[in-house]
């Protein structure tokens, strides 16, 4: 009984996980179909907020690739030359991207990214720092 106690207070958005992001108001973003871009090196943060915006605002949230966000040191240059490629393909059914510009660090192939986005879609575009509550 005791074990099954715990099992039904498992809970991932607990306040600790949430604690992390209360100071961003990802209720600004009013679109769907919302495109997660941004550096590798925030991962944890990709993960995150995925689950964030899926749970509490119910958006279906899009990633280039889970292993390239996981294990990009594993990908030569041609692999991940086409992984890029699919994200930039995968953006025409987006209708709005998230940019994790942590640190207001935005890599070369995220600006490529939001670079398509914005000059051939012509869609929303939010970044992650516009969306701290003042």
């Amino acid at each position: 009984m005791y074990i099954f106690a715990i099992m039904m207070k498992k809970e991932r958005l607990n306040k600790n996980f949430l604690d992390e992001f209360e100071a961003y108001d990802f209720s600004k973003i009013k679109e769907e179909k919302i495109y997660l871009v941004g550096s590798i090196r925030f991962k944890d943060h990709f993960i995150k907020i995925e689950s964030i915006l899926q749970i509490i605002y119910k958006k279906l949230v899009g990633v280039c690739s889970v292993d390239g966000l996981l294990n990009k040191e594993k990908f030569n240059d041609q692999e991940w030359d086409k992984l890029q490629e699919i994200a930039i393909r995968k953006l025409k059914d987006q209708d709005a991207i998230l940019v994790l510009d942590v640190d207001n660090y935005i890599g070369k192939q995220s600006r490529e990214e939001i670079e398509h986005f914005e000059s051939h879609l012509h869609k929303p575009i939010y970044y992650l720092s516009g969306l701290r509550k003042i």
